[in-house]
């Protein structure tokens, strides 16, 4: 019988990533609570994922409040599992601007989590940002601002 830790010797995916594959697959799901829960939007798809996403990078680095960075992580772990994952759906792994960033999960999680990069406040609020539309239009609207997520692009790149 395999065991849990057969599993993960066998699993390619970057530990860190184990929970956003788990719970866009429905093998698990985020941790909210009641108040965040009952507030969530309805609408399903990449949009709601990556807004519960953002909430769950956040709390993974010890924040209570999402900013930009967080929303970059949550944008960047979706489409690094939708691009292994045969399940789900296609149109979440097109890449052509996450290939022009030159950022993966790992790198961007590994300098926030050190604290390597200084980050200023962002323009706008989070849900401003999140309200833009699909990934790549999300992106964009990081970007093109002074965000912290732009900040940590360019300390990467």
């Amino acid at each position: 019988m395999e065991t849990a830790q057969d599993q993960d010797v066998r699993d390619e995916l970057d530990p860190l990533l184990r929970p956003t594959r788990d719970a866009l697959l429905g093998r698990g799901s985020y941790r909210l609570p009641r108040w965040k829960r009952l507030l969530q939007p309805g609408a399903a798809g990449r949009a709601a994922w990556i807004r519960l996403e953002t909430d769950a990078q956040a709390e993974r680095l010890g924040r209570r409040t999402p900013g930009t960075e967080h929303v970059l992580l949550a944008v960047l772990a979706v489409h690094e599992v939708a691009v292994r994952e045969p399940g789900l759906a296609p149109e979440a792994a097109r890449g052509e601007l996450f290939d022009r960033l030159g950022v993966d999960y790992a790198r961007a999680h590994a300098a926030l989590d050190a604290g390597e990069v200084a980050l200023p406040s962002d323009p706008r609020s989070v849900e401003e940002y999140l309200s833009v539309g699909g990934a790549e239009q999300l992106l964009d609207a990081l970007l093109q601002e002074d965000t912290r997520a732009r900040r940590l692009v360019e300390a990467l790149g």
